[in-house]
């Protein structure tokens, strides 16, 4: 499954020699959005497009989707019965000919 990753957010900040709270004074938000960001929550795009404006980056300076590894058990039972249904509607298609 994917998520987001602000690691780069957090390395970007350990650069530029600031802490969250600076950050979060300097861009105009809340403590529950620097968490939410601690946690790999979404936020806003405007929340976002703030803390690029305040480190003078893109927003591919602060972020990235970690696709992480996909384990069996991350595959919802729907995922397996389209599946499911896909090699039934072959083997009937190959019935036919």
């Amino acid at each position: 499954m994917s998520t987001i990753s602000y690691n780069k957010l957090w390395k970007l900040l350990i650069d530029k020699r600031m802490n969250k709270k600076d950050l979060r004074l300097a861009a105009g938000v809340s403590t529950a959005v620097i968490a939410k960001l601690g946690k790999g929550d979404n936020v806003t795009t405007d929340v976002l497009l703030k803390i690029c404006k305040v480190l003078d980056c893109d927003i591919a300076d602060i972020m990235e989707i970690d696709r992480g590894t996909v384990y069996s058990s991350d595959i919802s039972v729907d995922m397996l019965a389209v599946a499911e249904g896909e090699r039934q509607y072959r083997r009937s298609a190959q019935n036919e000919r």
